[in-house]
Formats: C-alpha cells, sequence, structure tokens
C-alpha cells in the first residue's frame, strides 16, 4: 500500500475544495444559517491558502533550481 504524500494533498487547490464542499454539505444538513455556513467557509479558504503558501515557499526553498517562469511557448498545440 502507497504511502500518503500529505504535503502534497496539503498543496492541491482540488483537495480544499473538496473540503469545502463537504462541510457547506454538512453545514447545509444541519440546517445552518447562511452568515455562518459563510464564516465557516471564509476560515476554511484562509487556512487552504495558507497551507499552500507555506507548503509553496518550503518548497521554493529546498529546491531553488526549479525553474518557476511559464512560457506560452511551452503550451502550444502539437499540431500547429
Amino acid at each position: 500500500m502507497r504511502e500518503i504524500d500529505w504535503k502534497q494533498k496539503l498543496s492541491s487547490r482540488k483537495f480544499w475544495a473538496a473540503i469545502t464542499a463537504v462541510v457547506i454539505s454538512l453545514i447545509a444538513f444541519f440546517g445552518a444559517s447562511p452568515e455562518t455556513t459563510e464564516r465557516i467557509v471564509s476560515l476554511i479558504a484562509a487556512i487552504g491558502g495558507l497551507c499552500i503558501y507555506m507548503l509553496s515557499e518550503g518548497i521554493s526553498d529546498i529546491r531553488p533550481d526549479i525553474q518557476t517562469n511559464v512560457y506560452t511557448e511551452d503550451y502550444r498545440d502539437l499540431g500547429e
């Protein structure tokens, strides 16, 4: 069985979107007010953004040789 790479999971926007969706569903199920829902979603988004920032900064500090520039030529269709 493969071990879960938590560093990769916590830095994934898809992971935080899934967590937010589950929490919103649970809040709606238990009948919380819209204001409470908004506050909880804001908190999750803040924590997720902070995790992504910390992990990406940590990765860039460990591996300064990683190229961070993205060029549009790299993503052209091969059929052109």
